[in-house]
């Protein structure tokens, strides 16, 4: 047997140096991410709302459905698609994790340890693929892999503006950096897989920043292969790659095509243009100051002076030396920061732009654009160090000073990122309130990629169980309910005095509600102007709803023709006494409404119901139908619903409110709908999976070979 060599001490100081630079990767991490280290919620609206599409997921692998293709629980009770069926990334790493951890994490636990999944993936991703890019470079790519964690406009889209989407992006784009700049030193099969799986991979996390990332791939290879490299051995190579991002990309696009919803998708998604330039000059000259206190700012999504000065001497010793990989990095990366900033031309350019990209961009640029930059000022960054050091040693000492005083700066900003989160963490009551279904509000979000919002839809709670009701037959019109039970509650005044808070009037009597059962709330409003936001709240209990209408034409509202009446329960083990405040948003003084309205809180009984949800995984329900009638469900139309009627195949089609609706006969029957994706659908999406592991084997495989010029 031979005997081993022991390591020289030059690989052991190799090593320990390279642990030591992990270690500090891992340590800046930590310091950038902890407030993310908790069950609670933090952030708002939508941060709630991915979280609710997180549970959806996760309570429906837990149930044994897989694959998943839309929602079927009452966090998704509307058969959401969206981000499920365009960024399933989000969803499907929580999927992984919450298997990985026991499937003991709440939802909140779980959507955090995402984000620090991804967080701590993405320094780590840069720096080896820094490492790539400029070989023998390693403290200067930890270094600028720090500057990209911590570059404001990459914070800031988790910590202030809960875009979770944009978040799971940050492992991939280094990547594509590596991708761009690579092949115009030393192409190689291997760089071309890495860039086509890295920009398929951006399609599976969020569109608007892998269709930027993507046009500026192909601008960057088209260039090379006209310019430079005319081979076909280049060209085979470029043409591998696209390829690799054709098989591994597919699925949201096939996913998105096979969304068939009987109408046309809406295209009046923005409106008004004109609000990107609006809001590129809004943000100036906040943009380029030191961040805000708590960086609550829109003006807070910014490069930062340290990245930008990385760009800046990147871009000068590009333009001074022609080399071609560091153009390839720097003038995307100032065309878009040119493009967030208000200079001549600007307004004009966004004004010309393809539609289609405007709506995928949508109206605050700089929430997609930042990262995008940040990633190719570090690319650039390694790659200008690397020529300094062909150039002038003075030159890249020099340059890597400035880096460490620079990572000093971004970590000492990021402060005010890392205070945001604590300030933005919900208490463990709050979080604990926010989780419970009466006071789980639906949000617009929910209904992404549908053409239309059901004219029911409100921005408060909506209860999954009251969702259903029954149409004509020959008209579609909604069947009025059943005749008023003689021993009906009586109408009650509800009468209001300003609170000890003068802009709040509080309304009295209070409204008590048991355990286990559920109630109507019936308003009958004066006919007055009311303006401002009813809210009902309990120890355990909270909602908000904006009057004169919370919604759509037919959500709850104080004017004809919307709906005055609530649906209300408890989950908690004890009665629930609930008070009703309301705030005045339009000046008027409180004390105007003080005769409010007059209420009757009637108790729903489940057995005499003319409909009756009992599961929404799958959707069920028991109805007693006096004539033929359709059934509407809350579920949003599309192709692939299955409905039974006592276990018979029955006919589903679209409401006018675009759901999906069953034909029921007369008399008592019990309803189920299931969804049956499309077969391209299937197929795609098991494709995918089964490509993604092919392309993970073979990415190991070439990195053990030598890369071919």
């Amino acid at each position: 047997m031979t005997p081993v060599s022991p390591p020289s001490p030059a690989a052991r100081g190799n090593r320990r140096a390279e642990a030591a630079r992990l270690l500090l990767l891992a340590t800046v991490a930590t310091w950038l991410l902890h407030p993310f280290a908790t069950a609670r919620q933090i952030g708002a609206g939508d941060a709630l709302w991915y979280a609710n599409m997180l549970a959806d997921f996760v309570t429906q692998l837990r149930a044994g459905v897989f694959p998943i293709f839309v929602g079927q629980t009452d966090y998704a009770f509307n058969g959401a698609v969206y981000p499920l069926r365009v960024a399933p990334f989000y969803q499907h790493l929580a999927g992984v994790l919450d298997l990985l951890t026991g499937r003991q994490l709440g939802i909140f636990a779980l959507q955090h340890l995402c984000v620090l999944v991804v967080g701590y993936a993405g320094i780590f991703s840069s720096y080896f693929a820094l490492n790539q890019l400029a070989p023998g470079q390693r403290w200067s790519a930890a270094g600028l892999a720090i500057l990209y964690l911590s570059c404001p406009g990459l914070l800031g889209t988790i910590y202030t503006q809960d875009l979770y989407m944009t978040w799971m992006t940050i492992p991939f784009v280094p990547w594509v950096v590596y991708g761009l700049a690579r092949p115009f030193s030393a192409d190689a099969l291997k760089t071309q897989i890495i860039l086509g799986a890295a920009l398929a991979a951006l399609w599976w996390a969020h569109a608007p920043i892998a269709l930027w990332l993507t046009l500026i791939a192909v601008a960057a290879q088209g260039l090379r292969l006209v310019a430079l490299h005319r081979t076909r051995a280049h060209v085979g190579r470029a043409f591998g790659g696209g390829v690799t991002f054709a098989l591994l990309a597919h699925y949201p696009f096939v996913s998105l095509a096979s969304l068939q919803t009987g109408a046309a998708p809406a295209t009046d998604i923005l409106p008004r243009a004109h609000l990107i330039a609006e809001h590129v000059r809004n943000v100036f000259p906040g943009v380029v100051l030191p961040l805000s206190t708590h960086a609550r700012a829109l003006s807070d999504l910014q490069l930062g002076y340290a990245l930008g000065l990385v760009l800046a001497i990147a871009t000068g010793l590009a333009l001074k030396t022609r080399r071609a990989h560091l153009l390839a990095l720097t003038l995307p990366g100032v065309g878009l920061l040119l493009l967030i900033l208000p200079v001549p031309g600007n307004a004009w350019i966004w004004d010309h732009l393809p539609e289609t990209l405007k709506r995928l961009t949508y109206y605050w640029p700089m929430q997609r654009f930042y990262l995008i930059i940040a990633a190719l000022a570090a690319g650039a960054g390694i790659s200008a160090l690397a020529a300094g050091m062909e150039l002038k040693a003075n030159a890249a000492r020099h340059l890597r000073v400035l880096l460490v005083i620079a990572c000093g700066w971004s970590l000492w900003e990021s402060r005010q990122y890392v205070a945001a989160g604590r300030e933005r963490t919900a208490s463990a009551e709050i979080t604990a309130q926010n989780l419970r279904p009466e006071n789980r509000p639906t949000m617009n979000h929910t209904y992404g990629l549908f053409p239309a919002l059901p004219a029911y839809f409100s921005h408060g709670v909506m209860d999954p169980r009251a969702e259903a009701r029954l149409l004509d037959h020959a008209t579609l019109a909604v069947l009025p309910p059943p005749a008023p039970s003689p021993t009906e509650p009586a109408l009650t005044p509800l009468r209001g005095t300003v609170d000890a808070n003068p802009g709040v009037l509080l309304l009295s009597p209070s409204l008590t509600l048991q355990p286990g059962r559920r109630y109507t709330l019936e308003f009958v409003f004066a006919p007055k102007s009311y303006v401002g936001i009813l809210q009902l709240s309990g120890r355990t209990f909270f909602r908000e709803y904006a009057l004169p209408h919370s919604g759509e034409a037919l959500a709850f509202g104080s004017e004809a023709p919307h709906n005055p009446t609530l649906q209300l329960w408890t989950t908690a083990s004890e009665p629930e006494t609930i008070t009703l405040r309301f705030i005045p948003t339009d000046g008027t003084a409180p004390q105007t409404f003080a005769a409010f309205a007059a209420i009757r809180l009637r108790e729903i009984n489940d057995a005499t119901a003319t409909v009756n949800v009992t599961a929404q995984l799958p959707f069920r329900a028991t109805v007693h139908a006096t004539q033929p009638a359709w059934l509407e469900t809350p579920r949003m139309y599309q192709a692939g619903y299955q409905a039974t009627v006592d276990g018979r195949a029955a006919t589903t089609k679209k409401s006018p409110q675009g759901l999906a609706m069953i034909e029921l006969p007369y008399g008592a029957q019990t309803i189920t709908l299931t969804y049956q994706a499309p077969l391209l659908l299937r197929l795609s999406y098991t494709m995918s999976l089964l490509l993604w592991l092919l392309a993970c084997f073979l990415i190991v495989r070439l990195r053990r070979r030598p890369s071919a010029a």
